[in-house]
């Protein structure tokens, strides 16, 4: 049993002192959770961000895991979705139309800190087949949510992280 609990400490040592790499150059884990949350808020008020999608939602449907590289880039004005839709669809173009994978124009981009450590933004996008609503979550942590909402398409959701690699 001692040898366990000496494991335990040892371990909890060592996470306690773990570094972080931030251009080369170690830092602390505060440090690198300050960058990580100036990188978060610099790329919102800059209009100029990647997340990353690891999973969706659809509304009909559970949670799907995703391997491929799926994501959601804001750059300034323009809305580049390639993201993937699964539910069911109304009104939409023979063939299915281009679903979520799309450049499109942002119409209206609402930024709110609701807490600290949270943002929400609300983008009005629209292509040539519809209009969508994106609502975005992003903690400071780069930890991500994006609801899909347009009259067209059932809703989904889709989860993952910003990118914080200067993309």
């Amino acid at each position: 049993m001692k040898k366990i609990l000496l494991l335990l400490g040892i371990t909890a040592l060592l996470t306690a002192c773990a570094s972080y790499t931030i251009s080369g150059q170690k830092v602390s884990k505060e440090e690198y959770s300050q960058w990580v949350a100036q990188k978060v808020k610099k790329g919102i008020e800059s209009r100029r961000f990647v997340i990353d999608v690891r999973s969706m939602h659809p509304h009909r449907s559970y949670t799907r895991q995703l391997s491929s590289p799926y994501s959601l880039e804001l750059r300034g004005d323009s809305v580049i979705s390639y993201l993937p839709y699964i539910g069911q669809a109304w009104n939409i173009p023979y063939g299915g139309g281009k679903g979520l994978n799309f450049i499109g124009h942002l119409n209206g981009y609402d930024v709110h800190q609701i807490k600290s450590g949270l943002w929400q933004l609300v983008m009005e996008v629209e292509n040539d087949e519809a209009k969508y609503l994106y609502l975005v979550e992003v903690f400071d942590n780069g930890s991500s949510s994006i609801d899909v909402r347009t009259q067209e398409r059932d809703p989904i959701s889709f989860y993952g992280e910003m990118n914080m690699n200067g993309k």
